[in-house]
């Protein structure tokens, strides 16, 4: 199983320092198409992409959508190059996804 990195410049080239695969994209529209495109392979065990597109609304519900649905891969959302965008509780993210209230 392989991981996947989408995001600016400076970070895809920092993931393939180590050895993982990903695709430089600019706007969030392309890291729309890029992460559709990663979700329907079935070879990718995890997803790693920056949070200055995946703070996008519609980022945010194909990802959402693809955590309820789907057990792989994992979607990692990680500050971009230009710093992190917001503060997102991990027990926030696990009601989310559960249905439940922790």
């Amino acid at each position: 199983m392989l991981g996947y990195v989408i995001g600016d410049g400076d970070m895809v080239t920092g993931f393939r320092l180590v050895g993982l695969d990903g695709v430089e994209v600019t706007s969030s529209d392309q890291a729309w198409q890029e992460i559709n495109k990663a979700l329907s392979r079935v070879d990718l065990a995890f997803i790693v992409i920056s949070e200055d597109f995946s703070s996008q609304p519609h980022m945010q519900e194909t990802i959402d959508g693809a955590r309820l649905e789907q057990r792989n891969p994992l979607i990692i959302e990680l500050p971009g190059s230009r710093g992190k965008k917001s503060q997102t509780r991990m027990s926030d993210l696990i009601s989310k996804i559960l249905g439940v209230k922790l």
